[in-house]
């Protein structure tokens, strides 16, 4: 009996998360440190080990290939305009609640502090949206 759609819309959500974790550790091999501004990925893995991870990641991307061949699995076409717009409004909700007010029922934040922090944010906030109203723009 095949899987209905319900069953095929949670198995092919699990395997995409598998799918985009693997994009990320393919990328972070390919380095010896990847440095981001909130990140560094130190990989202590030598060649030869990094070549056998990559194999083993491609034979893993090969059989989700198959899964989603063999059981019909729905691939999802997303729009990059309608993915950045929610995701930049998810953000900008996160941002909100980082201001002074906010956070200090993790502890008091003093207004020099507060003040400082309340800039940044309002600056990220008005480049989120700058960010999203050129991603709407045609």
């Amino acid at each position: 009996m095949p899987l209905n759609n319900d069953q095929k819309r949670f198995l092919a959500a699990a395997l995409m998360e598998l799918e985009e974790h693997l994009l990320q550790f393919e990328a972070w091999l390919q380095s010896d440190e990847t440095i981001t501004i909130f990140r560094r990925v130190q990989n202590p893995f030598l060649h030869e080990q990094r070549a056998k991870l990559l194999e083993l990641m491609a034979l893993v991307k090969e059989r989700l290939r198959e899964m989603r061949d063999d059981f019909d699995l729905p691939t999802e076409t997303l729009d990059l305009r309608w993915h950045l717009t929610v995701t930049l409004l998810h953000i900008a909700t996160n941002l909100e609640e980082c201001q002074s007010h906010r956070i200090k029922g993790f502890g008091k934040v003093n207004n020099e502090t507060a003040k400082q922090l309340n800039g940044y944010l309002h600056s990220l906030t008005g480049l989120i949206d700058a960010i999203g109203q050129e991603a709407k723009n045609h």
